[in-house]
Parts: structure tokens; C-alpha cells; sequence
């Protein structure tokens, strides 16, 4: 795409993200229909499926050669390097519990390299903006994570995916010494609220474990436009990909030594010749935090989750070593 269509692709998305905000706000608190999805307990409502054909239908409606991944209507539209991902309405949950905390999240990747991220705070009617290289924005305002205050009296986020179960000791454990070491540790259920605070400087950090989902492309691309630091468990630095599919991983070269990239990718199959799934699986790693143990489901092929430490850069080493600790101390 030229210039002239890239500000068409952010137009297009911050105008989808915006309509459908302003549906869920004006159905919230009013009467639902409520599906589960699985039985983990993940909801589904009618404002989710409106919303999601809402976006859907304005994107394809000026990009008809797009293909779309939503999560609620899953993958349509032509086969194309260009691939919109689409969560209608991020924190469910919290909508249908009638808790005034859930938004959108429209990304957009060229290639499998996430370009674009949109979230919408449905609630207080702002749009979060993130364009790869060039930088993330609270509507007009330019976003800089800037540290407020000592770790020790920070507010952190621990967002999970929903396939983590309530008996997972390991994420137990590790909540467990977060919540002794900081001041506070936030569970939103608004995965995407939760990284516009982190890149708005709001949140000291953020530790994802186990998490998937449309909500972590955009997310993860404002926090890194805005200055944030993002590592796997084991430190080494992440990259943003995404593709078609449905599910989300962490590549680290084989052969790779210190400054290990790892890599978030999309698909059944994350894997490359001469690479390893890692996530927090990975094993012992040669780099600088070598000794580290990252054993948490050992022989899972990690194609379907991702473990990351997400914080402004001033404290990203200590609360690593918050997460390393929990992991060491198993």
C-alpha cells in the first residue's frame, strides 16, 4: 500500500473500532443474550457477533482484497499478504457482568509483521492508535511509558489466557509472589485496556502467561511503539508477527546464543526448520540469563501460547527478576 493508503487502512480501522464501541456502550447494562463458547466458562453475546460483522463489513467494504481473521466469525474474505485481525469486543465478561471495562481491537499485518493496531476504549470513548516505526497515540496525543515511582510500590497487570485452568499451580505461584513484591496486581479481563494503560505509563508492567487471542496483536504493538520493553520469561527480546491463524507462539533460533530473538507468530504450525517452539518451555537458554529455568510444561509444543514480561524499560530487569525468581523457586 502507498501512503495514501495506509491513512485509508488507520481511517478505516479507527472508524470501525469507534462504531463498534458505540454499540456495545449503547447495549451495556440493557438485556443479553448470552452463549458460552467452550466449557471454561469464555462468553459470547449478540453484541459480539453485530460488532464483529460491523467491522468486517467496513473493512472489506474498502479493502475487498483483504483476508480478515475475527474471533468471532473466524477467517473470510480473499487470500492476500494484507490480514486484518478483529476482537469486536474485548472483556465480554466484564460486559455482560455489566463492569464498565471492555473495548475493540483492530490489527492489521503486511506479510506476518503486525503494522497496525487499534484499540477502542469503549467506556470513555478513546481510540488508541499504533503504527509500526512511527509510533502509538491516545487520539491526538503521542504515548511515551514513563516510569511513576519504586517497583516495589507499582501497580502491575497479570493477564491469562482462557485456557489457563483455576488448578495451574505454576500461574498460582507466580501470581502468589507477584502480588508479595508489588503494590498491586490488576486482573482486568480487558486484555486491551490493560496494555493502553501500560503504554500510557499507568501500569509499571505487564506479565502475560499463557495468552492468546486478536486482543494481543494491537495491544503488544502500542506497548512496543510506546516505548516498552517486551521479553519472554527467559529475557530474550520479542518480535511481532502474526498470520491467518487462530493461534499464537514464541519462536527462539535453535543455534541462537546471547540476544536470542523471539518472534510472536500466528498459525497451527509456528515452527521453521532449525527452530524451536519455546515460550516458557523453552529450555535452559545460552544468552544472558543462562541457568534460568523456563521448564513450565515440559514436551508441550508451545504453538499456542505465549509468556511474556512487558514493562516500561527503567524497571523491566526487576520485575523480570520477579518472574525468574517464581519460576526457580518451583
Amino acid at each position: 500500500m502507498n501512503r495514501n493508503e495506509w491513512s485509508l487502512a488507520r481511517e478505516v480501522a479507527v472508524k470501525a473500532a469507534t462504531k463498534a464501541g458505540e454499540l456495545a456502550r449503547e447495549r451495556f447494562g440493557g438485556k443479553l443474550t448470552i452463549q458460552h463458547k467452550d466449557d471454561r466458562g469464555d462468553l459470547v453475546t449478540e453484541v459480539d457477533v453485530q460488532a464483529d460483522r460491523l467491522i468486517v463489513e467496513d473493512i472489506l467494504a474498502v479493502f475487498p482484497s483483504h483476508r480478515i481473521y475475527s474471533e468471532e466469525a473466524g477467517e473470510g474474505g480473499a487470500v492476500s499478504d494484507w490480514v486484518w485481525h478483529v476482537d469486536p469486543l474485548d472483556g465480554t465478561n466484564n460486559f455482560a457482568l455489566g463492569i464498565p471495562l471492555y473495548g475493540v481491537c483492530i490489527s492489521l499485518s503486511y506479510q506476518g509483521q503486525i503494522v497496525l493496531g487499534v484499540i477502542r476504549d469503549s467506556v470513555l470513548g478513546l481510540n488508541y492508535v499504533a503504527v509500526k516505526d512511527e509510533g502509538a497515540w491516545q487520539e491526538d496525543v503521542e504515548l511515551e511509558a514513563k516510569p511513576k515511582g519504586m517497583l516495589v510500590k507499582s501497580t502491575i497487570s497479570w493477564i491469562q489466557g482462557h485456557g489457563v485452568g483455576k488448578d495451574d499451580h505454576r500461574a498460582l505461584g507466580l501470581r502468589h509472589h507477584l502480588e508479595h513484591s508489588v503494590k498491586r496486581v490488576l486482573r482486568m479481563w480487558a486484555p486491551s485496556l490493560t496494555w493502553a494503560m501500560l503504554a500510557r505509563g499507568d501500569l509499571h508492567g505487564v506479565v502475560l502467561y499463557n495468552s492468546e487471542g486478536e486482543d494481543l496483536y494491537a495491544g503488544l504493538l502500542l506497548a512496543q511503539e510506546a516505548g516498552v520493553k517486551v521479553t519472554d520469561f527467559a529475557g530474550n527480546p520479542v518480535a511481532m508477527l502474526a498470520g491467518a491463524g487462530a493461534v499464537v507462539g514464541i519462536r527462539i533460533s535453535a543455534s541462537a546464543g546471547a540476544g536470542a530473538s523471539a518472534e510472536i507468530s500466528t498459525g497451527t504450525n509456528s515452527g521453521r526448520n532449525g527452530d524451536t517452539i519455546a515460550g516458557t518451555n523453552a529450555r535452559t537458554n545460552e544468552g544472558t540469563n543462562a541457568g534460568v529455568r523456563t521448564s513450565f510444561e515440559e514436551g508441550r509444543e508451545m504453538a499456542q501460547a505465549v509468556y511474556l514480561v512487558a514493562a516500561v524499560p527503567e524497571y523491566h530487569a526487576e520485575l523480570l527478576a520477579f518472574v525468574q525468581e517464581a519460576i526457580n523457586a518451583e
